[in-house]
């Protein structure tokens, strides 16, 4: 980068240069800024890139204190952040993300994680500092700094809202508080803010955790409606086996009951759990208890809904049809429930019933792709196979790789043209 030596230059004429080389600089940080967002790009992170050369003024200042800081009168000193790249992730994971995508896309030189050695008592903001060197690419661009690197800070939200207002409040203005109480209400700002992070993460893992097992009992739920909804293969499926390949999802998912606090949040995902272990009873009797909650009516439905699907997983259908009917009482927009209420009706072959609730589901929500693919089969039932193959088209219109719906389509047709 620009080199200092102790001795001092004439701050005009290191200002001359540095201005000379200021478009270079802007261009190089341009170019390099792009690299990371096109590097992004490749990741699920919704991260907000910034980018800044630095002034002459803060060069200068910065300049001045590390030279302050010099023991060896021979040593010159550069200053490693003139061009700097500011990553803004919302969850503090992101950051590890962030910093592995930087150290596979660039050479980094160098990582500090500033903040890290502050005691509960001591306040200051944090952040992951890594140095990259200038690919050799772009290194024409600025040909007078030697090294040629550039600073990649990486933040959360809540990190650069502080560093900003510490930036503003302490080392702008060189101002260190004397002041306990002073001091006492940054170190609760900061602390603040660090615990927001930490429970932001926190949620954030929660509801990773609780998609990841809706996921799962939603592919569960869908192999075993196939396989006992399905024209092409229904006639050759034993529904004992099916639900018992349903059972050992337990061993494959390995996942195990742990004792944990009694709220909502912990039982709701305790009984995903069971489910998704073939825990059925289990499930529905842990649903049964967050009934006894005083949740509002929304709620209820939801959990209604929740249980009704432990429900028809265990060949319950009546008691099924029941949560569903509950469901949708609470909460007459809920129109999950009316779909798994249909696809309760379809398996007990009453398809009158089964078409009324997936007519009621496409009214609320038109584009319901499982309800149009299970109405499709219904109309296949009642041989109303025009509208059975109109649905089929519907569904193939939103998700035109959908096998079994091509499939049921073939069949469809073939079946039209044969009759």
């Amino acid at each position: 980068m620009l080199q200092a030596s102790i001795k001092i230059p004439n701050r005009k004429i290191l200002q001359r240069k540095y201005a000379a080389q200021l478009p270079a600089l802007e261009k190089l940080l341009k170019q390099l800024q792009d690299q990371v967002q096109e590097a992004l790009k490749k990741t699920p992170l919704r991260a907000t890139v910034t980018g800044r050369v630095k002034s002459f003024d803060s060069y200068y200042n910065k300049l001045l204190k590390q030279l302050k800081l010099c023991q060896d009168t021979r040593l010159a000193f550069f200053i490693s952040d003139i061009i700097a790249i500011r990553i803004i992730c919302p969850f503090l994971d992101d950051l590890k993300t962030a910093a592995k995508l930087i150290n596979e896309t660039f050479h980094v030189v160098e990582e500090e994680h500033k903040g890290a050695h502050y005691s509960f008592k001591e306040f200051g903001y944090e952040s992951i500092h890594l140095l990259i060197e200038v690919p050799t690419a772009l290194q024409f661009l600025s040909p007078l700094m030697k090294p040629l690197v550039c600073e990649i800070q990486l933040r959360t939200i809540l990190q650069e809202a502080w560093a900003e207002v510490e930036h503003e409040l302490i080392y702008k203005a060189d101002f260190s508080p004397l002041d306990v109480p002073l001091k006492r209400k940054l170190a609760a700002l900061n602390a603040n803010l660090t615990l927001s992070d930490i429970l932001f993460q926190e949620i954030r893992d929660y509801q990773n955790e609780f998609q990841s097992e809706i996921k799962k009992r939603r592919e569960s739920f869908s192999t075993q409606v196939q396989a006992l909804t399905d024209i092409v293969s229904a006639q050759d499926v034993d529904k004992n086996n099916v639900e018992n390949e349903i059972l050992e999802l337990k061993d494959e998912l390995n996942l195990h009951h742990t004792a944990s606090s009694n709220t909502l949040d912990d039982l709701l995902m305790d009984a995903l759990r069971s489910h998704n272990a073939g825990q059925f009873d289990k499930a529905i009797k842990i649903y049964t208890k967050i009934l006894h909650f005083d949740l509002n009516e929304h709620i209820q439905s939801i959990i209604y809904s929740h249980r009704g699907i432990s429900c028809l997983a265990s060949s319950n259908y009546e008691k099924a049809i029941k949560d569903f009917t509950r469901a949708v009482m609470l909460d007459q927009e809920n129109y999950k429930a009316l779909y798994y209420r249909g696809v309760a009706h379809q398996i007990r072959e009453n398809y009158r019933a089964a078409l009324a609730d997936y007519d009621d589901c496409l009214r609320l929500n038109p584009f319901h792709i499982d309800a149009l693919y299970s109405r499709a089969q219904v109309y296949f039932h009642l041989g109303d196979y025009p509208k059975a193959l109109g649905d089929c088209e519907q569904v193939l219109n939103i998700r035109p790789e959908f096998f079994p719906v091509q499939r049921f389509y073939r069949l469809l047709k073939d079946y039209a043209n044969f009759i």
